[in-house]
């Protein structure tokens, strides 16, 4: 009797193991919410409206200044104007596959802009205007290919509109 119960624990205690994992798993915060908590980590001051953005959710789409689409829970857009937000730009906002609309106006953001916003092929809306960023326009700009507003000015970037931007042939408003 003894000998059964230990051959049987085994596999009863890599079972539970297994189910924790998978539990866990489970209810761990999806890529895009990863992505926006690193976005998070790179802000030094705001006005308070990411406190409620919690690790432990399973999605972001509840999330202050973030909309998902209703089937997938992707971030299709996030919007945070005029929220004091002060720091750089994550480039984990490149993570965002199905980005629509990304709308930071009139904060403090300072840095360049993270060319990895390439990456965000489905952007359609890109508003950066009125911060402390700098740089050159990273060519990768014209990936985004369904851009159809792009906002950057008062900012003090230098150096020439890049080529690739003609790639962006939906734009509408520069």
């Amino acid at each position: 009797m003894g000998s059964f119960l230990m051959n049987f624990q085994g596999p009863l205690l890599s079972y539970i193991i297994l189910l924790y994992i998978v539990v866990n798993k489970a209810r761990a915060l999806s890529p895009d919410g990863q992505a926006l908590v690193s976005f998070r980590t790179t802000i030094l001051s705001s006005d308070g409206v990411l406190l409620q953005w919690r690790p432990e959710d399973p999605d972001p789409c509840g999330w202050k200044g973030v909309k998902c689409d209703p089937k997938s829970k992707r971030v299709t857009s996030l919007s945070l104007p005029n929220h004091k937000l002060s720091g750089s730009i994550s480039s984990d906002v490149g993570k965002l596959e199905h980005l629509r609309f990304l709308a930071l106006h009139d904060n403090s953001f300072y840095g360049t802009v993270p060319s990895a916003l390439g990456n965000c092929t489905e952007l359609k809306s890109l508003s950066l205007p009125n911060h402390k960023l700098s740089g050159s326009i990273s060519s990768d700009v014209g990936k985004l290919e369904h851009l159809r507003f792009l906002a950057l000015h008062d900012n003090s970037f230098y150096g020439t509109v890049p080529s690739a931007l003609g790639n962006c042939t939906e734009l509408k408003s520069l």
